[in-house]
C-alpha cells in the first residue's frame, strides 16, 4: 500500500527577503510622498499668510497716506519756535522714542507727510535700517468735538475749557478726549496746536507745558496756542467771552518696524519676536497693525511750484536739498513680508520672501493739474 505525503510548499529565504525589500520600497515611497504632501500644504499655509500680512500692513499704510492732510489748514502749520526745543512732535509716547529722528529740522512747521529715512529699526543685526513715515490728518471719528463751544482759554495757552453741559462728556469712554491726543485749536488769529496733558469732567482740558510730544511751549515766541488767544477769554472778572474759536483732535500718525526682543531682552538674538509693521498715533504707545514684516521703504515724488520742476523717487522728499515736505504729491511704499517660520522647501532653506509695491497721491496736500 502506497502512503500520500502531502508536502506544503512555502517561501524560499530569497523570496522572504524580496518581498521584504519590495514592502520597504512601497512603504518608504508611501512615506516620503507623505511628507512632501505634508511640506507643500505647510509652504502654501505659509505663503498665504504672508501674503496676507503684507496686503494688510500695505492697505493700512495707503488709507493712511491717501488721507494725508484731510480737513487740515493748506500748506500746514506752524509749530512753537524761539525760546524754546524743537517739537518731537510725532514717533514717541510717554515712555520712549520709537525712531531715530523725529525732531522735524526746517522751520518747526507741521507738514501732513514727514518723511524718515534710514529712521527705522534694523530687522536684523547686520542689516540697514529701514524707513518710517509720519502722516498727519483730522480724527474723522470725533466731529462731534466741533459742538463743544469753548467758555475759556488760559491767556499763555495752558488750558482750555469747554461746555461742560454738551453731551456726551468729553471725557466719554467711546472716543472722549485722552492724555496724548493732539488738538488742533483755531480762530480768526490763526491756528495752534496743543497736546492734552490732563482731562477734567468739568470740560478744562490742559495743555501745560513738558508734555511728551513737547508742542505745548508758553514761552515760545510763536506758534503756541498762547499765541490765538488774544489774552485770554472765559473766567474774570471781566468774563471775556470766547469767541469762534474751535478745536479738533488731529491724528499724527507714525509707521515703523519693530523686532521685539525676547526673554533675554536683547534685540538679533535667537528668540526675537518676529519683526512687526508698528502704527503709533500723537502721545500714545504703538500698536502692531502686522507681523513678519520684514523691510519697510519709501521714496517721494515732488513739485516744486517754484521752479515748475517735478522730481520722482527722492529718499527724503528732497529735504536735503532745501525742499519741502509740503510739496510732496505722491508717495511710493515698498513692503516685504516673510514667512512666519524658518524652514526648508524644494532644496531650499530658510525664510520665504514677499514684495509688495503701491503708490499712493496725497489728495488733501497741494494739488497740480499737470494738464494745464
Amino acid at each position: 500500500m502506497k502512503s500520500v505525503h502531502n508536502r506544503t510548499r512555502g517561501f524560499s529565504l530569497i523570496e522572504m527577503m524580496l518581498a521584504l525589500a519590495l514592502g520597504a520600497f512601497v512603504l518608504g515611497s508611501t512615506i516620503m510622498l507623505y511628507n512632501r504632501a505634508l511640506a507643500m500644504s505647510t509652504t502654501i499655509a505659509q505663503r498665504g499668510e504672508m501674503q496676507q500680512n503684507a496686503r494688510t500692513g500695505l492697505s493700512m499704510l495707503s488709507t493712511d497716506l491717501s488721507l494725508a492732510g484731510a480737513g487740515m489748514p493748506t500748506g500746514g502749520i506752524q509749530l512753537p519756535n524761539g525760546g524754546g526745543a524743537n517739537p518731537s512732535f510725532f514717533g514717541k509716547d510717554a515712555t520712549q522714542s520709537y525712531i531715530l529722528n523725529n525732531t522735524y529740522p526746517t522751520g518747526n512747521y507741521m507738514n501732513y507727510v514727514i518723511p524718515g529715512p534710514g529712521s527705522g529699526m534694523r530687522t536684523t543685526g547686520p542689516g540697514p535700517n529701514t524707513d518710517s513715515t509720519t502722516i498727519i490728518y483730522s480724527d474723522n471719528t470725533y466731529t462731534g468735538l466741533y459742538q463743544y463751544p469753548l467758555t475759556a482759554m488760559a491767556a499763555d495757552g495752558s488750558s482750555i475749557t469747554f461746555d461742560a453741559r454738551t453731551a456726551p462728556a468729553i471725557t466719554n469712554a467711546a472716543n472722549g478726549l485722552t492724555i496724548g491726543d493732539l488738538l488742533l485749536l483755531s480762530n480768526n488769529i490763526g491756528f495752534a496746536v496743543g497736546e492734552v496733558t490732563s482731562v477734567n469732567v468739568n470740560g478744562t482740558v490742559g495743555l501745560a507745558n513738558l508734555d511728551t510730544l513737547n508742542v505745548n511751549q508758553t514761552g515760545a515766541t510763536g506758534g503756541k496756542v498762547g499765541a490765538i488767544t488774544n489774552g485770554g477769554c472765559g473766567a474774570g472778572p471781566p468774563i471775556v467771552p470766547c469767541i469762534n474759536t474751535t478745536a479738533m483732535r488731529i491724528l499724527v500718525i507714525t509707521y515703523y518696524l519693530d523686532v521685539p526682543p525676547g526673554a533675554d531682552n536683547v534685540r538679533y538674538t535667537a528668540d526675537d519676536g518676529p519683526p512687526r509693521l508698528m502704527r503709533q498715533i500723537s502721545g500714545h504707545p504703538p500698536v502692531p497693525v502686522a507681523e513678519n514684516i520684514s523691510d519697510l521703504q519709501f521714496t517721494y515724488d515732488i513739485f516744486d511750484t517754484n521752479t515748475g520742476i517735478a522730481t520722482a523717487n527722492l529718499k527724503d522728499a528732497g529735504m536735503s536739498l532745501g525742499k519741502s515736505p509740503g510739496q510732496i504729491r505722491k508717495i511710493n511704499i515698498w513692503l516685504t513680508g516673510r514667512t512666519p517660520t524658518y524652514g526648508s522647501a524644494y532644496g531650499t532653506r530658510g525664510f520665504q520672501y514677499t514684495q509688495l509695491g503701491t503708490s499712493v497721491s496725497a489728495r488733501d496736500m497741494s494739488f497740480r493739474d499737470r494738464y494745464n
